[in-house]
């Protein structure tokens, strides 16, 4: 029973993940999101199209999906015995739903809010550094696709380095090889969604972000 509760707890990861919040929002207004911009349905693209209120609450939805189960396991609401190997799992079953969408036929976002949600759900602290570099930098670039490539870049080292650190005097971390492991999976998961963006990034051609006025 405690396996198939497991289990089922990531379809349901899954499942939240996969509901598609930028495209509804962009329904709500009278158009479909996929339709217009760079076609994303992400909060970015929310963002270009509809303005900056639509684009922070689509960001906040999609940060919530991440965020949930991950918060629930890693701080045991959720009884630890219910975990399947790490919180981690929870969040990468997330982040499959939010890029491979099953009510969109399996496409979906780039998975950079969901990722900023299973950070906040593990290791808060580092999701304010991991948003704060991104703010900066996106503020600095205004190239939201290097910004995001860089600030997610920056806490899979992290947590390389929390791990790396929970020995002598740091051991009380509560940090193990799942972490990054899973970040990681996390991370090639960001890269291949951004493909495109980092072959424009490369051809110096990625067009600069602002917000529908």
């Amino acid at each position: 029973m405690t396996n198939l509760i497991k289990f089922g707890l990531i379809i349901v990861a899954y499942v939240l993940g996969s509901i598609p919040w930028g495209y509804l929002i962009g329904k709500m207004r009278g158009i479909d999101i996929r339709d217009h911009g760079s076609k994303n349905i992400g909060a970015t693209n929310v963002g270009r199209v509809l303005g900056f209120k639509y684009a922070f609450l689509a960001f906040f939805l999609d940060t919530l999906k991440g965020f949930l189960l991950v918060f629930l396991f890693r701080f045991q609401i959720i009884p630890p015995e219910y975990c399947f190997l790490s919180p981690m799992v929870y969040g990468l079953a997330s982040i499959l739903g939010h890029s491979f969408s099953i009510f969109l036929k399996f496409r979906g976002g780039k998975a950079v809010a969901t990722t900023a949600g299973v950070i906040l759900g593990f290791t808060p602290w580092l999701f304010v550094l991991g948003t704060t570099l991104f703010f900066v930098l996106a503020l600095s670039t205004r190239l939201v696709s290097l910004s995001s490539l860089l600030a997610t870049g920056f806490t899979l080292i992290m947590s390389l380095v929390l791990c790396l650190l929970k020995t002598g005097p740091f051991s009380g971390l509560p940090y193990d090889w799942y972490f990054p492991l899973f970040h990681l999976a996390i991370y090639a998961i960001i890269v291949f969604r951004h493909r495109e963006n980092i072959k424009r990034l490369l051809k110096g051609t990625e067009s600069k972000f602002s917000f529908k006025k």
